[in-house]
């Protein structure tokens, strides 16, 4: 089977876009699938913000000595005030990749909704079975659409593969998809990267105080993912005890007193960091399935995160504590808790290390797999 995979963008040198996609792909080759991937990089990217130019075509080797081919065609954005002028810009990218793949292709596979939207015209006038992953933030694709191009994708694609409940609903209420067509299947991690290691030894490593009570959090520095309500929470409580690491960049800098680290960390280096905390709090409010909480579960820490839908599929009582992501009272609250709680810590980390589990990247990529061939 050869799936062509749909990508906003996908992760170089010295960049970590989309590695969720790049992961799953590398997984999919594994197995024994032809995968080629379309990706379109932006041009507008490369000039103004540093992100390195690709080639436009290139081959990816997995761990394990596999291949797949990248397509990396250019496309212009710009900010939402201009986009009206080059809306067709990722379409016509993908579309061009499309017409250079001389392989037969037999599924198509839009990682997210806009992206299967820029791919269906080339698999309706191909005959090609199209699917979308449903997993965006905030979900507003169908508002740039048309009542009758909703209509048109939604009687097309062969099924929606959903990283949440929450994911699901909103595709049915956009009209993009119908219950029949949908499969819910978390986000996951690869275990051979994010495992529970040795606190002692990587707080060594790494230069943490042994006696430190280490908050860990990782995503980006705005208000969508609370770094700020998180150190409102902190600040709150201030107790000199109670360090946090603060991974990832944005324009909220972390305003915590009592911080040990902030700044991005390399993918491949971020499980030593998370195991080098105590628990992960993550007041975000509004994601698809937060890959960022799943790699702390995998790495064995007790989850402190927002009692909403996204996170009613991996999130329970057994390897968490769930709170209102905008109440600050009640982030502080679950860090006091848990604080002061060492067996408290100790159940929720093996309740969150049992979920990773069953949440990993080969399992998911063969219920993905499953899930196309049922369908065509």
């Amino acid at each position: 089977m050869h799936i062509v995979v749909i990508s906003h963008s996908f992760p170089t040198s010295k960049t970590i876009d989309f590695v969720f996609v790049d992961q799953l792909c590398r997984e999919f080759a594994d197995k024994g699938i032809e995968v080629t991937v379309v990706a379109p990089q932006s041009v507008t990217k490369c000039l103004f913000r540093g992100v390195p130019f690709v080639k436009i075509k290139s081959t990816v080797k997995t761990d394990k000595g596999n291949l797949f081919t990248l397509y990396r065609p250019f496309w212009i954005s710009l900010g939402s005030k201009w986009t009206k002028y080059v809306r067709n810009s990722f379409p016509a990218a993908v579309n061009r990749a499309l017409y250079r793949i001389r392989e037969p292709i037999d599924v198509l596979y839009g990682h997210f909704w806009a992206q299967a939207n820029a791919a269906f015209p080339y698999a309706k006038s191909h005959h090609i079975p199209l699917f979308a992953v449903a997993g965006e933030g905030e979900l507003d694709t169908h508002k740039k659409m048309t009542k009758e191009s909703i209509r048109d994708i939604r009687e097309y694609v062969s099924g929606c593969i959903c990283v949440a409940s929450k994911s699901k609903h909103e595709s049915i209420d956009a009209g993009f998809a119908i219950e029949e067509k949908c499969i819910v299947i978390p986000n996951a991690v690869n275990p051979q990267l994010f495992y529970k290691r040795d606190q002692k030894e990587m707080r060594q490593k790494h230069g943490f105080n042994q006696h430190d009570f280490i908050v860990a959090f990782v995503g980006q520095w705005n208000s969508r993912k609370g770094v700020q309500r998180l150190c409102d929470a902190l600040n709150k409580l201030n107790d000199p005890n109670i360090k946090a690491m603060f991974m990832g960049r944005g324009a909220e800098v972390p305003t915590y007193d009592h911080t040990i680290f902030q700044g991005t960390v390399d993918h491949d280096t971020l499980p030593e960091y998370l195991c080098c905390a105590d628990i992960f709090v993550l007041p975000t409010n509004n994601e698809g399935c937060s890959n960022a909480v799943i790699e702390a579960m995998a790495c064995g820490l007790p989850i402190a995160s927002s009692n909403m839908e996204f996170n009613w599929d991996i999130l329970n009582e057994r390897n968490s504590i769930l709170f209102d992501p905008m109440n600050v009272d009640e982030i502080a609250a679950a860090i006091k808790r848990l604080y002061e709680n060492e067996e408290l810590r100790s159940s929720l980390a093996a309740g969150a290390l049992a979920t990773a589990k069953e949440l990993t990247i080969s399992v998911r990529a063969d219920k993905i797999v499953k899930y196309i061939k049922s369908k065509i």
